[in-house]
């Protein structure tokens, strides 16, 4: 079982007690905290990014948890991206080893970001993700971690950031509200 929330899955589970799903699930749908639903039906496990979502912190945490030791980007381009205020201010995630970021914290991301690739020869290649309204491909190669998110930060769209709690479907709205 999967619970989502506004493109989030925020918890699974699994059972084979028809009625145990059941009431997981009437849980979830009349609006149970996931402590109280994990509480209430062991099976059903979360996260710290769904704990995240709940409190109204998820950028934060979603950085806390790439910068980890071990994590899916490269350490030194996670930090270099991470010191940079205007970029942590957007959800970062990760496909395939690559940094991206989005205006919005929730799945679909915006795709008007650039994006950063590591490459095997420890240099990277920025660009435009699938989607971007900029066209998709190939913007710059750089050296270091720092040059790759130079690129980036020169091509951020003015006023970006705060990501906003939302999918990219609903950014527009969101950012025309908050203004």
């Amino acid at each position: 079982m999967e619970f989502w929330e506004r493109g989030v899955t925020m918890a699974r589970g699994k059972t084979t007690d028809l009625a145990a799903a059941s009431g997981a699930t009437a849980a979830w749908q009349t609006g149970s905290r996931l402590a109280a639903l994990h509480e209430a039906w062991p099976f059903v496990h979360y996260g710290e990014l769904a704990e995240a979502y709940e409190r109204g912190n998820p950028t934060q945490v979603q950085w806390e948890l790439l910068r980890r030791p071990g994590g899916p980007i490269d350490p030194d381009l996670i930090e270099t991206a991470y010191a940079q205020s205007a970029l942590r201010m957007l959800f970062p995630f990760s496909s395939h080893s690559s940094l991206n970021l989005s205006r919005c914290t929730r799945f679909p991301y915006s795709a008007d970001l650039p994006v950063i690739y590591p490459l095997a020869d420890r240099r990277f290649t920025i660009f435009w993700a699938s989607g971007s309204p900029y066209g998709t491909g190939h913007i710059a190669e750089a050296d270091t971690a720092a040059d790759a998110v130079a690129v980036v930060v020169a091509r951020l769209p003015a006023g970006c950031g705060p990501a906003i709690d939302g999918t990219a479907e609903g950014l527009d709205e969101l950012c025309s509200d908050s203004t």
